[in-house]
């Protein structure tokens, strides 16, 4: 019971944005919905928004969203993260629906693999940068939670400003998810110290096969009895096949590899971490700033909020946080300073 109440919390707050309710101050924003033909021959609904009373063309962030599916149309209801983010930072913001979600077309987010969701992100930049709202000149790519990943995917060999990520990072994702495993084990309220250094071998040994060797979670536990219950144990294999998305999706990441296409990407970077962060790892968000720091000193700027969990929410410990309990919303720790980032970029530019 305990994997499926945290797979249900992993949803519902881990992967998605935190939203926040509108004020009149907030709904300062105005959208236009806009569409974004891929070449395998889908109509994607992309949604552009800018600061009310905007002249001429801004600078904009263009994201790049986390793994589980949903529409990210703007809602009268709510103002989002990258709202506030943009709002503060005078910036367009462009999003854009993934296929089968909202009202784009395509068999649906339970279907698209990895490697076909960076390819349109990519089409949806390159045709979106001409809008007559966006400066085309001025873009900044925003990854959040493993949108953090396609990221540096979707700005490399394009002409853009600055990428700025939270959530994620450039260790492999096999690395990522033998962590996001042990941190689990660790974690949890069913709290078994004595049986983590077991169950990591066991699980270790099941993503080697899952995400290197590209097996399924039946094949696996067909061809090695040893691993059974392993996959019905890990958390997001409650919402079919994994997280929602396919095996695909999965194995593709698996191949990727991030650090190096971090390294292509000749334009300013930050990157931001939350120190009790429920899934991602610290050095795999370090890294990217190490590593180009090191190669063109000064490009890199490193964020770390205190006691903030995946979803930016501040918690009391690690173990509340991995609770989802406790959490309150602090949004002005993460937009103030990345939008002081934002506008520094534009202005070098």
């Amino acid at each position: 019971m305990i994997y499926r109440i945290l797979s249900a919390a992993l949803l519902l707050f881990g992967f998605a944005v935190p939203t926040y309710a509108s004020t009149p101050k907030d709904n300062a924003l105005e959208h236009r919905t806009v569409s974004v033909s891929t070449t395998d021959g889908l109509a994607l609904s992309a949604y552009i928004s800018r600061p009310k009373n905007s002249r001429g063309p801004l600078p904009a962030l263009f994201l790049t969203q986390w793994v589980s599916c949903g529409s990210i149309a703007p809602r009268e209801d709510r103002v989002s993260l990258e709202e506030k983010l943009a709002l503060a930072a005078g910036y367009a913001l462009i999003r854009v629906d993934r296929a089968g979600e909202g009202s784009s077309e395509g068999p649906g987010c339970d279907a698209l693999d990895y490697n076909t969701e960076v390819r349109h992100y990519r089409e949806a930049l390159d045709q979106l940068s001409i809008d007559h709202w966006v400066d085309p000149h001025r873009i900044v790519i925003y990854g959040s939670s493993l949108g953090s990943t396609t990221a540096p995917l979707v700005a490399d060999g394009m002409n853009v400003a600055g990428v700025v990520v939270q959530g994620g990072g450039a260790l492999t994702y096999l690395e990522r998810m033998l962590h996001f495993d042990r941190q689990q084990l660790e974690r949890q309220a069913d709290f078994h110290p004595q049986t983590i250094h077991a169950e990591m071998l066991r699980r270790m040994e099941f993503q080697r096969y899952y995400l290197l060797d590209k097996m399924t979670p039946e094949a696996i536990e067909d061809a090695h009895p040893h691993l059974a219950g392993v996959w019905d144990s890990l958390l997001g294999t409650d919402t079919k096949p994994h997280y929602g998305r396919p095996h695909s999706w999965h194995w593709q990441a698996a191949e990727k590899d991030w650090l190096s296409a971090w390294t292509r990407i000749n334009a300013p970077v930050m990157v931001v971490y939350g120190q009790y962060d429920q899934f991602e790892p610290r050095q795999s968000h370090r890294i990217i700033v190490d590593t180009l720091n090191r190669l063109r000193p000064g490009t890199a700027t490193w964020l770390e909020i205190p006691r903030a969990g995946h979803g930016l929410r501040i918690y009391p410990d690690p173990v509340s946080a991995y609770a989802w309990t406790g959490g309150k919303n602090r949004p002005e720790l993460f937009v103030d300073p990345v939008s002081k980032w934002l506008r520094s970029v534009v202005q070098a530019e």
